[in-house]
């Protein structure tokens, strides 16, 4: 795969996740097993305006050439999504997520850790 469709594939992901956060927070909540309230509303809008701006970040280097910035795009993206699953484990082993409920989110974060991987390892950069 082109790293321009990568970064155009991650984007996307991350805007359809941001777009259900900020839109419709309690579908959002009760799609990963969680209760809606207003304050997992609140947070769940705060996840997704993050969410957002990473998409936009994806998106706007899509067709950038190989440089420093963009190994740190990269490496901004594998932190982001192994944080992100990472924080799910005290609520899937506190019974507070279903697991089955995160596997999409994970496979997800996944594709974004496993891809940024590979295209930091192909990155020609003076660092």
């Amino acid at each position: 795969m082109k790293r321009s469709t990568f970064f155009l594939i991650t984007a996307i992901f991350a805007f359809i996740f941001a777009a259900m956060m900020l839109l419709v927070p309690a579908s959002a909540a009760e799609g990963f097993g969680m209760v809606s309230t207003p304050e997992t509303s609140l947070l769940f809008r705060s996840l997704g305006g993050m969410l957002l701006s990473a998409s936009i970040l994806n998106f706007l280097v899509r067709n950038h050439p190989d440089s420093d910035t963009l190994k740190a795009v990269l490496i901004f993206n594998v932190a982001l999504n192994l944080l992100g699953m990472l924080s799910d484990v005290p609520g899937i082993i506190e019974g507070i997520l279903p697991f089955g409920k995160v596997v999409p989110g994970h496979i997800v974060h996944l594709f974004i850790i496993i891809g940024s991987f590979i295209y930091l390892r192909k990155i020609k950069s003076s660092t």
